[in-house]
């Protein structure tokens, strides 16, 4: 099959079912993102993932008496999204994790960028440098914030994380500091020369830069995060 012909076929899916096409495509790049981190990490044999090092050992009695947690780390099980044992993080890739970000990237960011960007470019028409900038503006100051939340969150849940919080507090700041610095001037060119029909495409392919960085600062220790935290203020 010729280059021009899967384009086109790609083309007719995006216009056919839109909202599909842009949720898998976004979760297709952001596990991707995620598989590059571990080949990575395999490759030079360093640790991106402690897995262990947030879990609050001190409330585990309490948190297990809890039936909704207890619930939620049955169903995780189930579903195959609870990590091995840490000492095997060598032997292959983290399947867990894996699923983690597909769910993430296709069931939750997928359909929402897919969403907030039909909504922008109908609210905020042409491509004119006061409306690009002010697109630009309200997609990083308005949407980042709650998205790097609920990415933080939703991860946490997935782990199944007695404290589903923790981790979005003491890592909330410096995310979106680095969102700040890495999606400004991607998202300017997103604006001024993407067609709105593949905004969320263009999104994904940037994402697949960002979410490696995303990894990088997901797996570091909440406790150097809540460090640094404390050195800044």
């Amino acid at each position: 099959m010729s280059v021009s012909r899967i384009l086109q076929k790609l083309r007719s899916s995006a216009q056919k079912r839109p909202l599909l096409f842009n949720s898998v495509i976004y979760g297709t790049f952001y596990t991707g993102a995620e598989f590059a981190q571990q080949t990575y990490s395999r490759l030079f044999k360093f640790s991106l993932s402690p897995v262990s090092a947030d879990t609050e050992v001190s409330t585990g009695l309490e948190i297990e008496e809890r039936s909704l947690f207890v619930w939620r780390k049955k169903l995780n099980e189930k579903l195959g999204l609870l990590d091995e044992d840490s000492s095997r993080q060598f032997e292959g890739y983290n399947w867990a994790q894996l699923k983690r970000y597909a769910i993430y990237g296709c069931f939750i960011a997928g359909p929402l960028l897919h969403g907030w960007y039909k909504w922008l470019d109908e609210f905020y028409k042409g491509k004119t440098m006061k409306t690009v900038l002010a697109k630009l503006l309200v997609d990083q100051f308005v949407l980042t914030p709650p998205l790097i939340t609920v990415f933080f969150i939703s991860m946490s849940l997935m782990e199944s994380k007695p404290n589903v919080f923790d981790e979005c507090k003491a890592k909330f700041f410096q995310t979106f500091k680095t969102s700040c610095m890495y999606w400004l001037p991607v998202q300017f060119l997103n604006f001024l020369l993407v067609p709105p029909a593949l905004r969320v495409s263009f999104v994904s392919i940037a994402a697949f830069c960002w979410v490696n960085i995303l990894c990088y600062l997901k797996s570091t220790p909440i406790s150097e995060c809540s460090d640094n935290n404390q050195i800044k203020y």
